[in-house]
């Protein structure tokens, strides 16, 4: 299994999980220069693209479903781990984060819960319908006109003229 805390910058949904120790009226006060200090990151992340909560407020719906049903991440074999946790969370999704940063270096009162993406669904190829892929592919032979059709019905006949004047010339003679 790849490193948790390494930022891959591949295009897929991800997302950080990360404890508080602390309430969530401090985590809320972090501006982002701290947030990004205490997590070890260069750039300042996009707050909009991060949650943060406690985990008791979403007791009765439980935190692995809010991940793996709510939000789509595939939680693998650690739901019953995020549903026993406690306390303040900070959630960061990759869109939060600059591509100049390449990995996490959490410090207390942070802690690492773990990193969630979505599979990668590739979608089906559908038939291109635009100009330029027109007569790219071979086409197939064309229909045959009318022409060719009766210049191949006059040799044919030709052929048998020629056949039926030969057996009487062989049969006369």
């Amino acid at each position: 299994m790849s490193d948790a805390l390494v930022i891959p910058h591949s295009g897929q949904k991800l997302i950080w999980a990360f404890s508080y120790e602390g309430p969530l009226e401090a985590l809320e006060a972090l501006s982002t220069e701290e947030l990004a200090e205490a997590l070890g990151l260069w750039a300042t992340p996009d707050m909009a693209n991060i949650e943060r909560f406690d985990l008791e407020s979403m007791r009765d719906y439980g935190f692995a479903r809010y991940l793996s049903e709510a939000s789509g991440f595939e939680i693998g074999e650690d739901a019953s781990r995020l549903d026993a946790l406690t306390g303040s969370l900070l959630l960061i999704h990759a869109k939060a984060l600059n591509d100049k940063d390449t990995r996490f270096a959490p410090e207390p009162p942070f802690a690492l819960i773990g990193r969630y993406g979505t599979t990668l669904d590739i979608p089906p190829v559908i038939g291109i319908e635009s100009d330029s892929a027109k007569g790219q592919l071979p086409q197939g032979k064309p229909a045959k006109s009318s022409a060719r059709i009766s210049g191949m019905v006059a040799t044919f006949v030709l052929i048998f003229l020629a056949i039926f004047v030969a057996v009487f010339v062989w049969i006369g003679g």
